[in-house]
């Protein structure tokens, strides 16, 4: 299989790029996916899974430390029963590139899958925040990749599109940069970007001593802890006054949170990037918010939506 990695900060817009680059790509080759996310259930494939693409998910854990366990299973159960060419993987968005690219230089990934583009998604409104606060990973990802959309310029100003640019090719002198709004981007960019990968990595490479890893937590790593909160007992009027909580940094400095939470018509799905935030009604879906940040106060936000995990989920 050949692999494609898609890389990008908490709610830069992978997730949005996915449903439109999966569909595209299987129209040329088969296409797998692969996401990786933190949490008790994978947010991004509920809502992956809902425009009927096939997902395979790490949830829990840093895919790039699971060498020796569920990335081995996943990637050996994908090669025996979907046989895709391409497999596209989605990381957490705290993933290292560094880490990531040892997992996959392992002569066992190896003999199944070869990443030969990487894709990385920047968030013009936000990144300098990203960038000023939470370390190294985040400019390693624009430094790997092939292509660079720089994203939702709808909402930045003129300067933030500039200055984004500017850091990414500053970074990065080969990737293609783009800018993109819902990260729709032309289909041909894209395959021009996996081309271009393609040529960038055909070395042979060196075989990895895995004996050498040392397995990390990316949210230590960050000086970010993740609570779960279960929203089942959250009254739907008081959802947006919740979520604007989150987002004010009522409840601690809420760096990421995504979910679901009850809706007069359903359910919704709610998301919360770096004091922004957006619930937009959703279908079928469990009922719970995935909280990434620091100094959170969880019993606050416990209270807020009441104590317990009922383990329900939303109707249609």
């Amino acid at each position: 299989m050949r692999a494609t990695i898609v890389y990008g900060f908490l709610g830069a817009g992978k997730t949005t790029l996915l449903r439109s680059l999966v569909p595209q790509l299987a129209s040329l080759e088969s296409t797998a996916l692969l996401v990786n996310e933190f949490g008790i259930e994978g947010v991004d494939q509920v809502v992956l899974a809902s425009d009927d693409l096939t997902v395979r998910q790490l949830v829990g854990g840093c895919v790039c430390c699971e060498v020796r366990g569920d990335l081995m299973v996943a990637l050996d159960e994908i090669h025996r029963t979907v046989r895709p060419e391409r497999l596209v993987i989605e990381p957490t968005g705290l993933a290292s590139p560094d880490t990531l690219a040892h997992a996959f230089a392992s002569p066992a990934v190896r003999s199944m899958v070869q990443v030969d583009s990487v894709i990385t998604v920047l968030d013009a409104t936000r990144y300098a925040l990203v960038r000023d606060h939470l370390g190294e990973f985040f400019p390693n990802q624009v430094r790997h990749a092939d292509l660079v959309l720089v994203n939702k310029t709808d909402a930045a100003s003129d300067e933030e599109r500039r200055d984004a640019r500017a850091w990414a090719r500053g970074l990065n002198a080969e990737a293609a940069i783009v800018e993109s709004v819902y990260c729709r981007v032309h289909p041909d960019l894209l395959l021009a970007a996996i081309r271009h990968g393609g040529v960038r990595r055909s070395g042979p490479g060196d075989d990895v001593d895995l004996g050498a890893h040392v397995p990390h937590d990316d949210l230590v790593g960050s000086g970010l802890e993740r609570v779960v909160l279960d929203t089942s007992g959250l009254p739907a009027e008081r959802v947006d006054s919740f979520v604007g909580d989150l987002a004010a940094g009522v409840y601690g400095e809420v760096v990421r949170a995504k979910g679901f939470v009850p809706h007069a018509e359903g359910c919704a799905l709610v998301d919360v990037v770096l004091g922004a935030w957006e619930v937009r009604r959703f279908g079928p879906a469990p009922l719970y918010i995935d909280v990434i940040g620091r100094n959170l106060k969880t019993n606050e936000m416990e209270t807020a939506v009441t104590h317990g995990f009922k383990e329900l989920a939303c109707t249609a």
